[in-house]
């Protein structure tokens, strides 16, 4: 009987990298093996197209991506074998596109500042020297983060019922409110899971059979762990509290987060396979 092919879908911030200082040097022996046996390694996270770029080109990956908590999935040209239907053609990409565009999420976000009265700050609101400061970001890579398609980070004033007052007129303007460690983001009707149910069918018409692991450690991980055979939630101290987490199938719980985490779950996922 044949192995399932492996393949792994990940968060970026608190997950693969250091929610702090970015860095993802602790993973390097699980990333090392991840290319050695040619395991695709999906990167999905509410990062823009342009910062996940930046990460891809230091990992070395190759791989399709997951941008903005799953506004779009970029697959790189000539990756898979067969023909699949697609909304936009870059010069590398073509792009499946879930989410709503951004000028939309920001018409949105201001109709929900001036109903509410709630004081509101989007990425579009600050400066890059603002974001840098915020989110430990040089000015560069604080200008990726800026660079928005389908999800707009916000922080607001306020406690529980503020952010419940502004989830529901998120909802009443057909849109989804999530929270992603650091920033809440309002989206469109698109999520991690949805982009991941259309790469896992695009690999399973690639490899026939396979086995899916998604690794994440926040509240916007969700719908990817639904998506996926192993589901693992990284739990620091922050994390989402068990009672908040609906029933997950096969959920693994690994208390860390970061790298350090990263890599020992993922080396023990990969002894685990037999591949």
């Amino acid at each position: 009987m044949t192995t399932p092919k492996l393949v792994i879908f990940t968060d970026l911030d608190g997950t693969l990298l250091d929610r702090d200082d970015y860095s993802f040097n602790p993973a390097e022996p699980a990333l090392h093996l991840i290319r050695l046996k040619n395991i695709p390694l999906i990167l999905s996270s509410s990062k823009t197209r342009a910062e996940i770029e930046f990460y891809r080109e230091q990992l070395e990956n190759n791989h399709p991506f997951i941008s903005e908590n799953g506004g779009a999935v970029f697959i790189p040209k000539g990756y898979f074998s067969f023909p699949y239907p697609y909304d936009r053609e870059l010069k590398e990409y073509f792009v499946l596109e879930l989410g709503a565009s951004h000028p939309q999420i920001i018409e949105a976000l201001e109709s929900i500042k001036k109903e509410t009265g709630i004081p509101v700050k989007g990425f579009s609101d600050l400066s890059e020297k603002e974001i840098s400061s915020l989110c430990n970001l040089s000015l560069e890579e604080a200008g990726l983060a800026k660079r928005r398609e389908y999800d707009e980070p916000f922080l607001m004033e306020g406690g529980e019922k503020e952010i419940e007052i502004v989830k529901r007129k998120t909802a009443e303007k057909e849109m989804n409110c999530v929270w992603g460690g650091r920033f809440h983001h309002i989206i469109g009707k698109n999520d991690k899971g949805k982009a991941v149910e259309i790469l896992k069918e695009l690999y399973e018409n690639q490899f026939f059979s396979i086995s899916t692991v998604g690794i994440g450690d926040s509240m916007n991980d969700m719908p990817m762990f639904f998506a996926v055979d192993h589901p693992i939630l990284l739990k620091g101290e922050d994390g989402p509290s068990p009672e908040k987490l609906p029933p997950i199938q096969n959920l693994t719980t690994v208390k860390g987060t970061g790298p350090h985490a990263w890599n020992e779950t993922i080396l023990k996922i990969i002894a685990e396979s037999g591949i």
